[in-house]
């Protein structure tokens, strides 16, 4: 499957699992661009996340220039920003403060069941 196929796919995915939440979620239109350094929106009473998405086998790490316009679009909107990957068969989420200080070790990324427990209210 081509990268962007499998990558809009992922997304498509974690939108169906976030809306199912209660969350109202949208794609961003120029994902990884200059103005929208995101793929995904999620709002829920007034709890904002932000995400950029990766669909990778292996563990992804971003550009510090990516990572810096990210955080910058979420400050600038009051959002949470996550680096969201989907390998290895499972969810995992990365808060962007920790991909910001090159922290990508295991123990720093968050398990779907846990995100869901701690931002969408699931036991």
């Amino acid at each position: 499957m081509p990268s962007y196929s499998k990558g809009a796919k992922g997304e498509r995915e974690l939108i169906h699992i976030l809306n199912s939440r209660g969350f109202s979620v949208m794609r961003a239109p120029s994902s990884g661009g200059a103005i929208y350094p995101l793929d995904i929106v999620a709002i829920r009473k007034g709890l904002v996340l932000a995400f950029e998405i990766k669909t990778w086998n292996r563990k992804p790490y971003l550009e510090a220039a990516q990572v810096s316009a990210f955080r910058e679009w979420c400050e600038k909107a009051g959002a949470m920003g996550f680096l969201g990957w989907r390998g290895r068969g499972k969810w995992s989420f990365l808060r962007i403060e920790d991909a910001l200080n090159s922290n990508y070790k295991d123990e720093s990324w968050i398990s779907m069941e846990g995100f869901l427990r701690t931002f969408a209210g699931d036991a």
